[in-house]
């Protein structure tokens, strides 16, 4: 199910191959949720199919995919804590709920719940299996709990537990393996495909408007490094993120590199009245309402923000899916080594 209403969004809580027992498994990171031999009254299996659409998307730059290739991601439900709401929130018109956030996310304790939330979806258990040449898969051996089930085609260079945006297609399905259910048959489960751009390799042409009215180009920032964040104001971890690419404009910014917000946001409107209230350090644009048309988040293949990037001054991706300390730290050390190859 895909939120739309951007206030919820905003203030909805975040809620070498082995065969150990029956449980057929590849690569796993995290907390181990295979049960044991001798405990298979406490485990449950998934099983489906895997499907490609009939027609790839136009400038799909997957080729041929086969299912070989695919990776079936079991992700453990990850829990973080829930906003701190004052107790008259239910008595609050909408105004006044909004009016409330807009204040508290500026907190200190809002950061901080942030952070944790971040960590719990570190920490999430993340396991993953091969799929059949025929596409179908069967995984047994799961502890009971409620899972997330994502089959995808990750790129040769994918790395990280977060193969999802790495991917050259994905689909996904939320399933709970419980005593009363303990067989789970998902199904055909058709992958919805997109293009993956990996560092080293050119990054896509944009163009966006700039709150003067003045298009904005990717051209433009050639011979510079350039940090692009693809963001949106209902987005409460893209706000989150604001005071890391303020660091890096204070820290970094200047002639070698350029750092720009590009808004996803239904309206300019509502980035314009965001950006008058909180100033920007960094140069903003408006890309225009998220996957309209031919849209840069089509190109990237971006499913989900905050999405921020470094582009070289040759047009390369230098690096993707940066966040926090880790942003300013990758941006330092990739000027640092241009300089010294000079």
């Amino acid at each position: 199910m895909q939120l739309t209403n951007p206030l919820l969004i905003a203030l909805i809580s975040l809620a070498g191959l082995t065969q150990p027992a029956e449980a057929h498994r590849s690569v796993r990171d995290g907390e181990d949720i295979l049960v044991q031999a001798g405990q298979a009254e406490e485990s449950g299996t998934i099983q489906g199919q895997l499907v490609l659409p009939a027609e790839a998307p136009d400038g799909f730059r997957g080729g041929k995919l086969a299912f070989e290739d695919a990776v079936l991601v079991i992700e453990g439900m990850y829990r973080g804590p829930s906003l701190q709401r004052p107790s008259n929130y239910k008595d609050m018109s909408k105004e006044e709920r909004q009016a409330w956030f807009e204040e508290y996310r500026e907190s200190e304790a809002y950061k901080e719940i942030q952070r944790k939330r971040q960590e719990a979806y570190e920490a999430r258990p993340v396991m993953k299996f091969p799929v059949e040449p025929d596409g179908s898969f069967t995984v047994k051996g799961l502890k009971l709990a409620r899972y997330n089930v994502i089959p995808v085609f990750p790129h040769p260079d994918a790395k990280g537990k977060d193969l999802t945006e790495q991917s050259w297609g994905s689909a996904f399905k939320q399933i709970v393996l419980s005593e009363d259910r303990k067989f789970v048959d998902v199904g055909k489960m058709e992958l919805k495909l997109k293009n993956v751009v990996m560092p080293g390799e050119v990054a896509p042409s944009w163009t966006a408007q700039g709150y003067d009215g003045k298009p904005m180009k990717s051209s433009d920032f050639r011979g510079q490094y350039l940090l692009v964040d693809l963001w949106a104001t209902w987005c409460a971890p893209c706000i989150a993120e604001i005071p890391s690419l303020e660091k890096a404009q204070k820290e970094l910014g200047g002639e070698q590199l350029a750092i720009i917000g590009l808004s996803l946001d239904d309206t300019m409107d509502l980035p314009r009245e965001f950006l008058v209230k909180r100033p920007s350090d960094y140069l903003q644009g408006y890309l225009g309402q998220w996957n309209s048309g031919e849209s840069m988040t089509a190109a990237f293949g971006v499913t989900s923000i905050p999405s921020i990037w470094l582009i070289g001054p040759d047009g390369r991706v230098v690096a993707r899916d940066l966040r926090g300390e880790d942003l300013v730290e990758t941006v330092r050390k990739a000027m640092h080594m241009s300089a010294e190859s000079k």
